[in-house]
């Protein structure tokens, strides 16, 4: 439910800005995508399944994926704010300079209205490096599309999680990654990462067996 919150919140944020007269409103977009997310998260945990439930889920996914992109500022990371903050130092230095070079050419007034064009066009500017930076790659929005699959194979899914491959992630790809030297042989030397340490393992249970 933690997921569903941050969502909720993210329709309220966004619906406050406002949208442009030549495309759906963000509000609308969010409106949309969060029942549709609702909508798949509700009938997943349905204890029996047929064929009209999974249509039900399927579709809901679909929908969800054709809207999730008004979330896309929620999702950017470290690198995408860091980069965004760098874009918006360069910009506001762009804005000093005009602003000293026309200082003796602006009435108050248009001052103002071009301090206020510069602070639309600087925030613009940010959101849109920062959407381009951002994504949905992450282990639990791609499980979802798994769902209506696994559900058909094994049956209903309850209390299913998605602790043990985002576990599994970390072991078998991060760890090997950190350990590796970053370059283009970075596959065979995570493997090996692994394989030493699943031996150490291996001879530690032994160890402890024959004690």
């Amino acid at each position: 439910m933690k997921e569903l919150s941050w969502y909720l919140l993210g329709v309220v944020t966004q619906s406050l800005r406002g949208g442009s007269p030549a495309q759906p409103p963000i509000s609308d977009r969010a409106i949309e995508c969060t029942p549709a997310l609702l909508e798949f998260y509700m009938h997943a945990r349905c204890k029996s399944h047929n064929d009209a439930t999974f249509c039900y889920m399927e579709d809901a996914l679909r929908r969800f994926h054709t809207f999730k992109d008004v979330f896309l500022l929620g999702r950017a990371g470290k690198k995408a704010k860091a980069k965004a903050n760098t874009l918006r130092t360069e910009l506001v230095k762009k804005r000093k300079v005009d602003e000293e070079t026309n200082a003796d050419s602006w009435t108050s007034s248009n001052k103002r209205r071009k301090m206020k064009a510069w602070r639309d066009y600087i925030n613009h500017e940010i959101d849109i490096s920062k959407e381009v930076d951002a994504d949905f790659n992450f282990p639990k929005i791609q499980l979802m599309s798994h769902w209506a699959e696994q559900i058909r194979r094994y049956g209903a899914l309850q209390q299913y999680s998605a602790e043990r491959h985002e576990q599994a992630h970390k072991t078998n790809l991060k760890d090997g990654w950190n350990a590796s030297n970053h370059y283009l042989n970075y596959l065979p030397q995570g493997n090996t990462f692994q394989l030493r340490i699943l031996c150490f393992e291996i001879r530690e249970l032994n160890l402890q067996a024959l004690a």
